[in-house]
């Protein structure tokens, strides 16, 4: 097996799930090589992610190999002990630059492509959040208590358009359910602080429909599952930057009028 070091700017971080392969929490991890475009990584440990402080915007090196049972062509495996972070990036303007130069006007695209791996920003036209009973606590041989889904018993969902219409928003509405961290885990710390779940839902709804949909510019990251890979697409980030605001200086045609 061949290893090859490259330089990925983190752009996703998903929820965590249990794996059964590897015993431990992971992470599916995904961003943009310095040269090849989308990668994702995986397996990328909950451990190794807390161990680095991994962060969207961080660029980190890594050592990869193409999968040998992973159909998606942006899939790589990691090196176990390779993960290093090397540098950030801050400035609002390059970020924007970077998210304007791999966002699309359609999800399309990515399916002619047969990508598994895509940037949108969307026409956002509906939020819900689905509540369902928590899954018992299973245990591991040492007895360590695990889940396999520890967020699956919140589920965030968007509704939304692509800027241009693909196949499927031509004919209603795509509806995708949110993976990204931090929004999952938004829900519990607001519910954890003030053990309101009315409040917390108003709360979560504010930040994560009209906030997004109103106050910010929003770009949903896409992704498939490895055993659909161009058929199943979810929200496995979340990004946004708060809208600019047109300066007050600037004159537009009505002012001449």
């Amino acid at each position: 097996m061949s290893w090859e070091k490259e330089s990925i700017l983190v752009l996703v971080k998903a929820a965590p799930n249990w794996s059964n392969k590897y015993k431990k929490y992971e992470i599916c991890t995904a961003g943009v090589a310095e040269n090849n475009g989308w990668r994702r990584l995986y397996p990328f440990p909950e451990s190794v992610m807390l161990e680095e402080d991994v962060r969207v915007w961080d660029i980190i090196e890594v050592e990869t190999t193409k999968p040998t049972d992973d159909p998606r062509t942006e899939s790589r495996k990691i090196r176990n002990g390779s993960v290093k972070v090397v540098g950030r990036i801050e400035s609002k303007k390059e970020k924007r630059r970077i998210l304007a130069d791999y966002a699309e006007s359609s999800l399309g695209i990515a399916l002619e492509e047969k990508r598994s791996l895509t940037l949108i920003e969307p026409n956002i036209e509906n939020f819900k959040i689905l509540r369902s009973e928590r899954e018992p606590p299973q245990f591991t041989l040492n007895g360590k208590p695990f889940r396999k889904h520890p967020y699956g018993d919140v589920k965030l969902y968007y509704s939304w358009s692509c800027p241009k219409c693909c196949t499927y928003c031509k004919s209603g509405s795509h509806t995708s359910r949110c993976f990204d961290w931090g929004a999952n885990l938004l829900f519990r710390k607001l519910l954890r602080k003030s053990g309101d779940e009315k409040d917390t839902r108003i709360k979560v709804r504010n930040k994560l429909h009209y906030e997004m949909k109103y106050d910010n510019d929003t770009w949903f990251a896409l992704g498939t599952t490895r055993q659909r890979p161009w058929k199943r697409w979810m929200i496995v980030g979340l990004l946004w930057m708060k809208r600019e605001k047109r300066d007050s200086k600037t004159r537009t045609l009505t002012d001449f009028a």
